[in-house]
C-alpha cells in the first residue's frame, strides 16, 4: 500500500510539472537558423514577404514573424506553409500601420497598427487566410 501511494504521489507531480510545461510557447527571437520568432528587415521599397525565402536559404519562415523597419502600406505575402497559424508583429519605425494579405488579397486581409499583433492561416494550396 506504501509503495502504490508513493507511485500515485509521484504521477501527481509528474502531471504538475507537465502542466506548467504546456501553458504558452516561447521562441527565441532574432535571425538565428533556429530562431522561433523571425526578425524581417523592411526598407522604403519592400512590399512583399516570401514566407520560403525571406528568413533562411533552404528553410521556410517559423511561425512568428517580426516586421521591423520602414514597413508601410499593403504587404503582399506568399508562400505560407499550409497547416500553419502565423503570427505577425509589426515593430515598425513608422507609426503607421501595415496590411497584410495574400499575394492578390483575394482571400482576405490583415490590418496591424504599429506595436500591433495579427494572424493568419495557411489553408490548403498555400492559400493564406487573413482576416
Amino acid at each position: 500500500m506504501g509503495r502504490r501511494a508513493a507511485m500515485s504521489g509521484l504521477l501527481g507531480l509528474l502531471l504538475l510539472h507537465c502542466a506548467g510545461l504546456v501553458d504558452s510557447a516561447k521562441y527565441i527571437i532574432g535571425q538565428t537558423v533556429n530562431s522561433g520568432a523571425f526578425l524581417v528587415e523592411f526598407d522604403d521599397d519592400k512590399r512583399s514577404l516570401d514566407l520560403e525565402a525571406d528568413c533562411h536559404p533552404g528553410k521556410a519562415c517559423p511561425p512568428v514573424i517580426i516586421m521591423s523597419g520602414r514597413q508601410v502600406g499593403t504587404i503582399e505575402v506568399r508562400n505560407c506553409q499550409e497547416g500553419v497559424m502565423y503570427t505577425f508583429l509589426n515593430k515598425g519605425d513608422l507609426d503607421a500601420g501595415v496590411v497584410l494579405q495574400h499575394e492578390g488579397g483575394l482571400y482576405g486581409s490583415k490590418g496591424i497598427a504599429q506595436f500591433g499583433v495579427g494572424t493568419c492561416f495557411c489553408y490548403t494550396d498555400q492559400l493564406l487566410m487573413c482576416g
